[in-house]
């Protein structure tokens, strides 16, 4: 089979929502509280982009 999978902006996006989340979750159990809080910051940002269809096109 030669198709491939081409996700769209909201599907990528959701993913790195989640993968910050992560990430961030990992930075407060080191005490990395400014890191933590940076990646919280990020992940609100895409949730927020999400949240209100600004990412309903294709790549």
């Amino acid at each position: 089979m030669n198709e491939s999978y081409d996700p769209t902006k909201a599907e990528i996006a959701t993913y790195i929502e989640r993968m910050v989340a992560e990430l961030a979750g990992l930075a407060r159990a080191s005490r990395l509280e400014m890191l933590a809080y940076l990646l919280d910051i990020a992940r609100e940002e895409v949730a927020a982009r999400i949240a209100d269809g600004r990412l309903a096109a294709r790549r």
